[in-house]
């Protein structure tokens, strides 16, 4: 298998004031990536991750944009192409609510689509523009979603969100056929993290039901994005890291 050297590389990151988004961006920080650390509205904990990289001897800048202004996502790519080609290119934000389709509004239907499949595709969009060589026999470049096991298995109440993410599934087998061989495609779909349900109760009736019976470690997860952004040999999957709670 061909493997990528990160160490020089530039990674844009969206959602990096999320718990995933900040173990990315500390994580590839450690392999030698110049990270850009696309955030929403929290300044104060994405100067925070930029400053902990640095304080480290990583490279690392916040570049704040509301997703759901389309001239802002042109600009954010426009201001983290100053600071070099954009090697990597990983979308972690999203937008996860419950959302029963007779009680929802219009606007909520809207926003799940937008966050989840939408700004992927533009943000892509964007990406591949900017790097058109994709024809080159050995990729160059690496796209990473993180979708999510609803995607497969969808929930109750959560018909927005998981038609969102089944939707990002598609597009990474789809894209990865298209921009092979130069650009590798391939997403994540996380099942419950550690930590992210406080109740006790409902976390043990969770872990109950998963066959290795307990949640995924963001540790994990970042092993995974290592895996795929290092192996050139792989495009178009999408990895259920989830302690086999889709089976």
């Amino acid at each position: 298998m061909t493997r990528m050297d990160l160490r020089g590389k530039t990674a844009l990151i969206t959602g990096s004031t999320g718990k995933i988004g900040r173990f990315l961006a500390e994580t590839l920080a450690q392999e030698g990536v110049q990270c850009l650390c696309q955030y929403h509205r929290q300044d104060r904990l994405a100067n925070k991750l930029v400053q902990d990289i640095r304080r480290r001897g990583g490279r690392a800048f916040a570049f704040r944009t509301d997703f759901r202004d389309a001239a802002q996502i042109r600009r954010l790519f426009q201001e983290a192409q100053r600071y070099g080609p954009i090697d990597i290119l990983i979308h972690s934000a999203g937008l996860f609510e419950k959302t029963p389709l007779k009680n929802c509004t219009e606007q909520q239907i809207e926003d799940l689509i937008r966050l989840n499949l939408t700004v992927p595709l533009f943000l892509t969009r964007l990406f591949v523009k900017s790097r058109p060589s994709y024809g080159r026999k050995r990729p160059f470049a690496k796209v990473l979603f993180f979708a999510d096991i609803g995607a497969f298995r969808p929930w109750r109440d959560y018909s927005v969100y998981c038609a969102a993410k089944a939707g990002l599934t598609a597009a990474t087998r789809s894209l990865a056929k298209e921009l092979a061989p130069g650009i590798t495609v391939n997403a994540i779909a996380p099942g419950i993290v550690e930590g992210t349900i406080r109740n006790r109760k409902e976390a043990a009736e969770r872990q109950a039901r998963i066959p290795l019976g307990r949640f995924v470690p963001v540790k994990d997860l970042m092993e995974a994005v290592l895996f795929l952004l290092k192996t050139d040999s792989m495009t178009g999957e999408v990895l259920a890291i989830d302690g086999g709670a889709v089976l």
